[in-house]
């Protein structure tokens, strides 16, 4: 059994609070007081940031813990600890220890996944858990911790329906994360996190590039933080963008361990850094032709993914694959991609929020494959000694591209 099979069509409903999540963990023992926490929250890169910490923190010899959403291929990738998946039986148990609080405080899917994590963590002894959060921060389910140090990589306006449709509103959110006694790490220097940082009377802020920088060095990236220099990084995600979310989880990592009083070793740090494992990020799943799959969800991760991606492939045509969410602002994204491609060819993905055939229609010139697999495979066809192929949009969109590969495209 699958978390998500309990809850059928309302895996995608939402309804922030924290009082449900609460209650259900009074139940269980307060699985989440049990191992130290950091929190990661952002517009985009807390995925991958999330990653890096924890990599960079089992490296170094913590038991780790790691929760992120949405899963691309399977849904035991919400958990992992040491780096590895629940296994099926491992989440068949913990399925069955909390549907009875699934239905006495009627838990939202997240919040259930939420729940989940932290019991699973209790009994696996982890020694620090790195905690994605799912929408916005303070309302958040996995905001019921009091992190060791939290981390805000960046606000955009994603998600206004909740969270507000201006950048002060939605950091204001975001901050619901941090704690005025705990380190706050803050992974650029937007001035709408940073002023309502100070605001709230927090007493570390940490944000780049002022308190700690990053950059591309001919023998690597070198990170600079106060007194410490990291040179021969290597960060396996190509872009601007992920040597900053590097960073952000190096500062983060380096805070943790002033907190514990322990030393940080700069080869371990390489070595974390450069064996992340970021699925969909990015991805080059195929060379001959390339297929690049990027979970580019909103606007601005678009515009730094084609962006990138001309860097990367400067005299390639780009040939896109892209489908995203009815609630999200589609339409321009996809018009952007429009501008940028050689041919767009628009699909769909097997959630009741997806754009479909009647959204394609409002994008003309543009071809409508309803299947991802088959949208793949006419990209490619498209292909010539001249061209790549991106995927991107939703997650959901390259986990189903992924699911291709694992059986064959």
């Amino acid at each position: 059994m699958k978390l998500y099979s309990l809850f059928k069509k309302k895996v995608f409903d939402i309804d922030l609070g924290l009082d449900r999540v609460e209650n259900a963990l009074v139940e269980l023992g307060s699985p989440h007081l049990s191992f130290d926490s950091i929190i990661v929250s952002g517009t985009n890169g807390k995925g991958s940031t999330a990653h890096y910490l924890e990599s960079l923190l089992r490296e170094h010899g913590f038991k780790t813990g790691l929760f992120t959403s949405p899963h691309l291929v399977d849904e035991n990738e919400r958990w992992q600890v040491n780096g590895c998946n629940i296994s099926d039986e491992r989440l068949e148990y913990y399925i069955q220890a909390v549907k009875p609080l699934i239905e006495k405080y009627n838990l939202t899917y997240f919040e259930a996944c939420t729940v989940l994590g932290f019991l699973f963590f209790r009994e696996e002894n982890v020694d620090v858990a790195v905690l994605e959060v799912g929408l916005g921060g303070r309302l958040d389910a996995t905001n019921v911790v009091y992190p060791e140090v939290s981390v805000i990589t960046n606000v955009g306006l994603d998600h206004t329906h909740l969270l507000g449709n201006s950048l002060t509103g939605i950091a204001r959110e975001k901050l619901g994360i941090a704690r005025k006694d705990r380190p706050l790490v803050v992974g650029s220097n937007q001035m709408e996190i940073i002023s309502q940082a100070i605001m709230m009377g927090i007493k570390e802020i940490y944000h780049y590039p002022v308190s700690f920088t990053a950059y591309q060095t001919e023998t690597g990236v070198e990170y600079k933080f106060g007194d410490i220099t990291i040179d021969r990084l290597k960060i396996p995600v190509p872009g601007k963008r992920q040597i900053i979310n590097g960073a952000t989880a190096i500062t983060a990592f380096i805070k943790y361990m002033d907190r514990k009083r322990k030393k940080i070793v700069p080869e371990k740090i390489r070595k974390g850094l450069e064996s992340t494992k970021i699925p969909a990020r990015m991805e080059l799943v195929q060379k001959n032709p390339p297929v690049i799959v990027d979970g580019a969800h909103n606007e601005e991760a678009v515009i730094q993914t084609v962006k990138e991606l001309k860097k990367l492939y400067p005299e390639k045509d780009i040939i896109t694959v892209y489908s995203g969410m009815k609630d999200k602002n589609w339409k321009k994204i996809a018009d952007i991609l429009k501008h940028v491609s050689k041919k767009l060819i628009i699909t769909t993905i097997p959630v009741n929020r997806s754009i479909g055939k009647e959204q394609a229609r409002q994008i003309k010139g543009e071809m409508f494959v309803e299947k991802p697999e088959e949208a793949l495979r006419k990209a490619i066809e498209l292909t010539d000694e001249n061209s790549l192929v991106l995927v991107t949009g939703s997650l959901y969109l390259a986990g189903e591209i992924l699911k291709s590969y694992r059986k064959g495209v």
